[in-house]
Parts: C-alpha cells; structure tokens; sequence
C-alpha cells in the first residue's frame, strides 16, 4: 500500500488526516470485527466438515475402497484455512491493543499462508504434497520465494516490505512501537496504516478460501451462502465509510 511518505507535502496532509480521523478508524474495525467473524464461521464448518470426510475417506462405507490421498488433501486444506483463521483473530485483537508490530508479524504470516491456499486453490495436488511434506521439503518446495515463483501472482517487494517491518527484528520495525513515539508524531500514522493493511490482507485471504471452496465443495455455496454475501456487504460498506481504502482499491471498481 502507499504510504504518507510517499506523496507530496499537501497530499501528505490530507492523507495523514484520513487515516486519523476516528469515524474512518471506526469503519477499519467494525471491517476487521465481521471479516475475521466470517472467517471464523467457515474455519468452524470446514473443519468439521473436511475431519468427517477424511474419516469416511480412511474408514469408507462397505463395498467402498479407501482413499488416504483425499484425507490428506482434506487435512492440509483445513490446516491452512484454520492457520489463516487463527492469525486473523491474533491481528485483530493487536490492533484493538495497539500492539501493531505484532500486528506486522500477523500479516507476514498471513502472506504466506495466502501463497498456500492459491497454490491449493490452482492445483490440489499442492496440498496433498505440502500435506505429506517433510521439514526439509517444505524449505525446498513451500518456501516464500519459491511459492512466489509457482503462483507469478505476488511480489517480492511485498513480502520483504513486511519482513523488514514485522516479521524480522530489524530497526524500520520501530515504527510500529508506541511507546518509542511518546510525542504521537510517526507512530499513529503507521499504526492506521498498518490497520488498513491487516483488513486487505484479510480480505485477500477470505476471497482466496472463498474461490478455492466454491471450485472444490460442492456443497460450500449452499451452506454458506449467508456469510458470502456478509463478506461482500461488509467489503462495500468499509470502502463507502473510508475514503482512504477507496482510492487505495479504485481499480478494484
């Protein structure tokens, strides 16, 4: 995302009041609140959900020959999604403490657990591989870059922009410590940015799951009609009440 060191002085100003401004910092929450609780909805069904039919997978109905690779598939897919679902509630809850290097940990997690689901999202044979995966061949096979080199959809400035804020103790990290800020001048506009941030990487990693169910569950649309259209009620809503996300998604339309 760009941020206020990257505009001229006026549009600098204008920026830095957007993302202060308490009804827009309300709108960023009530988003973080109803995504992650969507999140939650579906972690909470499709665990569930994919444990019963790995089980059948394993244990199948007489006359029925037993299928291991598709219990691993199921395993590795709800694994993912309930990683992505945990991360989302610790980043939420550090930004309701203020807490927002933890919050730039959370989503240089969340990054990389988002490469995962689109590898799976592509091709499943992904997650039965990274499901039967050692150590060793995670490190080879799932690393960050090379997950990036498989998809071509992410960017490697991305990535190392969070690692050198929140995923590494580096010193650009100190940006996003308070109490190093005791006069409020950097440290609140870092903080709304990073808010910002967490709520379009939780979005990104809603639309991923949401894409790879509906392709993979036949059932997923049905049952969880309801909390696709909260998701997408939720989405336009926070882009009405929050000039800042706006611009930032204008091509999104």
């Amino acid at each position: 995302m760009a941020t206020s060191d990257e505009l001229d002085d006026e549009a600098r100003d204008d920026f830095r009041r957007a993302l202060l401004d308490e009804s827009y910092g309300a709108a960023r929450m009530q988003f973080l609140s109803t995504i992650l609780g969507i999140l939650v909805n579906i972690e909470d069904w499709f665990a569930i959900d994919s444990w019963i039919t790995a089980r059948k997978a394993v244990q199948p109905d007489r006359g029925e020959k037993p299928d291991p690779a598709k219990a691993v598939l199921l395993w590795a897919v709800a694994t993912v999604a309930s990683m992505s679902t945990e991360l989302a509630d610790a980043g939420v809850a550090m930004v309701a403490k203020r807490r927002y290097y933890a919050v730039g940990a959370v989503i240089r997690q969340l990054i990389e657990c988002e490469y995962l689901l689109v590898l799976f999202d592509e091709d499943l044979d992904h997650a039965r591989r990274w499901g039967q995966s050692t150590p060793a061949e995670i490190r080879n096979s799932f690393s960050p870059k090379q997950m990036r080199t498989l998809t071509g959809k992410f960017s490697n400035e991305e990535y190392w922009g969070h690692c050198d804020t929140g995923g590494h103790p580096v010193p650009k990290g100190a940006r996003l410590l308070e109490k190093l800020d005791p006069m409020r001048r950097s440290w609140p506009i870092s903080a709304a940015e990073l808010s910002i941030d967490l709520g379009l990487h939780l979005r990104r990693i809603w639309k991923t799951i949401d894409s790879l169910l509906v392709k993979h569950h036949v059932r997923y649309q049905q049952v969880r009609a309801d909390q696709r259209q909260l998701a997408e009620e939720a989405w336009v809503t926070w882009r009405a009440n929050d000039p800042v996300v706006e611009a930032m998604t204008a091509s999104d339309g």
